[in-house]
């Protein structure tokens, strides 16, 4: 499973037998026209939507028979389409993953992402329907656009 663009990425990969892992990030260079000024101090809504997200994604394994495992020292650089941007990754190792997971969560994790962003900001965006990578792109740069 991918969803890739310049401003997140959700990706599960095969690791060995039925270990896989899980890597996700946002790119805080771009998310900071969204969230500049929207925020307190040490709370920025992408790094905390992302931290909240993830555990919503350990509960949809756990819910599905698979389990999460936090394990340090993965490395999910390979995924973050700009070497030059400021991300925030985090990572885990998935056992017992089915292919019917990625359905669910490359449907849920990017939206929901933006949900719990725009809830901490306090910013009434509407969010309809699943977007492409692609398209979540476009949507969210004329959002930066419109917000700077």
């Amino acid at each position: 499973m991918e969803y890739i663009n310049d401003f997140m990425y959700f990706v599960i990969k095969p690791l060995e037998g039925k270990k896989h892992i899980y890597c996700s990030g946002v790119n805080l260079t771009k998310f900071s026209p969204i969230t500049k000024g929207r925020h307190r101090l040490g709370q920025n809504p992408a790094v905390k939507g992302l931290q909240t997200l993830n555990n919503d994604i350990r509960a949809i394994l756990i819910e599905n028979n698979a389990t999460p495992e936090t394990i340090k020292n993965l490395s999910c650089l390979q995924f973050k389409p700009l070497k030059e941007d400021l991300w925030y990754t985090e990572s885990f190792l998935i056992h017992n993953y089915t292919e019917e997971l990625s359905k669910k969560i490359s449907e849920f994790a990017p939206k929901e992402l933006l949900k719990k962003m725009f809830r901490a900001m306090l910013l009434n965006e509407p969010l309809t329907g699943s977007l492409s990578p692609k398209d979540m792109e476009k949507y969210l740069y004329n959002l930066s656009k419109e917000l700077s």
